[in-house]
């Protein structure tokens, strides 16, 4: 045996060594981290019905269709959790350490999505760490004159309806 295969056997070794270190290290990190978001996701739980929230669904995932030169494309959204509260509907973020103080490019467009694919009426942002929640709703819609033409029309229809139930009624009787 040479030097030369000495140092190969050696250096093969080496890296052996070194790839099953780091793979065992990432494997430790990952269960850590997975540990981690286990702990947060009940957490969250217990804070979201603290706040009167209840807890519809876990990890739900919705998806997207759009369409570029008209040919589909699919998208995949995933939400942490959809929660209700009265009535509304909310998408719950989980957030680890501090809430953002305005909302960048990234949580806008995230937000964005959440309103296309579960139709929420808000976000809660909510950190697990310090308890707190943030609440993002979006404009509706039915808002100002388009709501009050809406509520008329409603009522319009309704009174005509009830006119036309009452006459058809009475002519049933005879």
């Amino acid at each position: 045996m040479t030097p030369s295969d000495v140092y190969a056997l050696g250096l093969i070794i080496a890296i052996f060594i070194l790839y099953t270190t780091s793979t065992r290290l990432a494997r430790r990190l990952s269960r850590r981290r997975w540990q981690g978001a286990k702990r947060s996701e009940l957490k969250a739980g217990e804070l979201l019905k603290g706040y009167g929230f209840h807890v519809v669904r876990r990890r739900p995932s919705a998806r997207l269709l759009t369409k570029v030169n008209g040919r589909p494309h699919y998208l995949t959204v995933q939400a942490d959790f959809l929660a209700r509260k009265g009535f509304h509907t909310y998408v719950v973020e989980l957030i680890s350490g501090q809430f953002p103080p305005t909302l960048g490019s990234d949580a806008r467009q995230k937000l964005l999505f959440y309103q296309l694919a579960f139709h929420p009426w808000g976000v809660i942002l909510l950190d697990t760490e310090k308890g707190k929640h943030k609440e993002v709703t979006f404009g509706h819609a039915c808002a100002g004159r388009t709501c009050a033409l809406l509520g008329l029309a409603g009522t319009v229809g309704f009174i005509l309806g009830g006119a036309v139930v009452y006459i058809l009624g009475k002519g049933m009787r005879l």
